[in-house]
Formats: structure tokens, sequence, C-alpha cells
């Protein structure tokens, strides 16, 4: 897992305001505002949390859980990442801490503990196989204090597998710099348990047209298969919300370090 998915974000994490067919800066403020809401309501009390983000990227979530005042460490597998993150927590003039990290071996990088870990935008279904998931959400739980609290946001694979969709996330948008035609392309194992993700970039500007391609391999993790790779973990009080419930934009579970 850690050198292809590593590669994967290293590559493309420079690109990724290109990628975005919305504005970042704001996307990230809301999403930082809305998992501050869904953390207060979930610990009861809305007073600012220790908080490790343990897949940050580019930043979209830790800065902004950062900005709601939240004291906020980010790392990730990707060191490109996380330096673009660091970047972007520099513009935006809010103060973390970052590091380098395989979410599945935390305490070889991350010495504390924390209120809240956090590791949202499917990241989770990069652990292809149940070892390396109940390695994750263990590594995960080390690093909560007890009572604390893991947060993780997934996509809704159930309805995903039946129809095994090949297109996903496509959008164009025109910018006074030039066009971006944004998609990706899904390639379904014959079982249906994984797939591989090409992401495309058509970038277009006054020296033509220009194609970049990001592959990975996911996991269509589903929700029965984590709750109980977090059960076996020793996690209580696990909770699944859909976003008609929490307002984020993918499925949000929690769990408890009891």
């Amino acid at each position: 897992m850690s050198e292809s998915v590593s590669g994967f974000y290293d590559a493309l994490s420079p690109f990724y305001h290109d990628n975005m067919g919305w504005d970042w800066d704001a996307a990230m403020r809301e999403e930082g505002a809305i998992l501050g809401r869904f953390l207060s309501a979930r610990m009861g009390d809305g007073e600012p949390r220790n908080l490790l983000d343990c897949a940050c990227g580019i930043g979209t979530q830790a800065i902004g859980l950062a900005l709601q005042g939240h004291r906020v460490h980010a790392t990730d597998l990707s060191a490109v990442s996380v330096d673009c993150a660091r970047r972007e927590a520099s513009r935006i003039g809010v103060d973390m801490t970052f590091g380098v990290a395989d979410f599945r071996d935390l305490g070889a990088s991350v010495a504390d503990t924390f209120d809240v870990v956090v590791a949202c935008d499917n990241s989770i279904a990069h652990c292809l196989s149940d070892g390396d998931l109940a390695t994750a959400v263990a590594s995960m739980k080390s690093r909560l204090v007890p009572g604390g609290v893991l947060l993780l946001s997934i996509r809704d694979y159930a309805a995903l597998v039946e129809a095994r969709p090949r297109f996903n996330n496509q959008h164009a948008q025109d910018r006074p710099d030039g066009r971006r035609v944004v998609f990706q392309l899904w390639d379904w194992a014959d079982d249906g348990h994984s797939y591989v993700m090409h992401q495309y970039l058509i970038r277009q500007d006054g020296n033509g047209t220009h194609t970049h391609h990001f592959e990975t391999k996911l996991r269509a993790l589903l929700r029965d298969e984590l709750i109980a790779a977090l059960r076996q973990a020793g996690y209580a009080d696990i909770r699944w919300r859909l976003p008609e419930e929490s307002g984020y934009y993918q499925p949000i579970v929690t769990a408890l370090n009891a």
C-alpha cells in the first residue's frame, strides 16, 4: 500500500486545486464548520480539542478544523501532500503542526495522544485487505485518549457495488487562465470488492491542451465491514451518519476509544 498510495498523492497533490470544480478555500471553511459542529454534538460540548488528522492531504479538513479553534496536528503518508498542506496553512494564517506518517503505524511518527483522530475523504478505502484495515483502525485507536473519538468519512459503497459505475466526479470549469475538464474512470475488479480509480485532468490554456493521469486502487469498503473492524479493534458506541443527518458530503462513522 505505502509506495503506491504515496506515489498517487505525491503526483496528484500539486494539481489538487485544478482537480476541484469549486472554490477550495470556501469548501475547506465549510467542511471545517460542518465537522466542528458534528464533533461538538458528538462529544457534548463546544470545547476546542486536541485533534489529529492522520490523512490530511493538502489540508482540507485539518485547516478547516483549525480555523474552528481546534489544536490540530496533521499527517499524511505523502510527503508532497504534507508540504502542500503546510503551505496552505501558512497562506491562510492558521497555526498547526505537521508530519509525515502512515496511518497504519502512527506510533512510529506521532508520539502524542489526542481527543479526536480524523481520516476523511474516503482515505480508509486504501486499506485493500482485512489485515491492513485492522492495523489502521488499531493504529488510530492507539493515538486516542481514553474516551476519545475516531471520525472517518467514506463513500457509501452499497449502491456503488451493485451499479459498478464507470465514470464519476466529472466536471468542467472555465477559468481566466483556461479550461479544466476533470473526471474519474473506475475499473472494477470482477468480484466487485475493489476498483482501480483513474483520475484525469485536462488543462487547456494558451499553450495548448495538457492531460494528466493519476491512478490508485481502492477497496469498495462496505459499512458492515468497517463497523466489524472497529468492533474487533475494541471501539465502542460506533455510529454511522448519512449526509442528510450530518450535513457532510460523505457518510461519517464515529467510534469511541472505550
